[in-house]
């Protein structure tokens, strides 16, 4: 099964990994142009990116860099 693309960001800088990963919210850009606001786990980031580990519905998990701005800790509002 394949799974649509999604807009990435590229890590520059140094990068910043806790021991455990850190609950937040980001919101997937898919390539289509379509968002989806997912709870993801942040594992690692840069000033600029941040690598978020989230379920893709029955494909499981995956990780990836989105921007920064793209994710956010706390309760999710909208």
């Amino acid at each position: 099964m394949s799974v649509p693309r999604i807009i990435r960001a590229l890590p520059h800088g140094p990068i910043s990994r806790p021991e455990a990963g850190i609950p937040v919210f980001a919101t997937i850009h898919w390539a289509n142009g379509g968002e989806q606001l997912v709870p993801a786990i942040a594992t690692a980031w840069t000033r600029d990116a941040v690598e978020v580990t989230w379920g893709v519905d029955r494909s499981g998990l995956r990780s990836d860099w989105i921007p920064a701005e793209y994710v956010r800790r706390g309760p999710l509002v909208r």
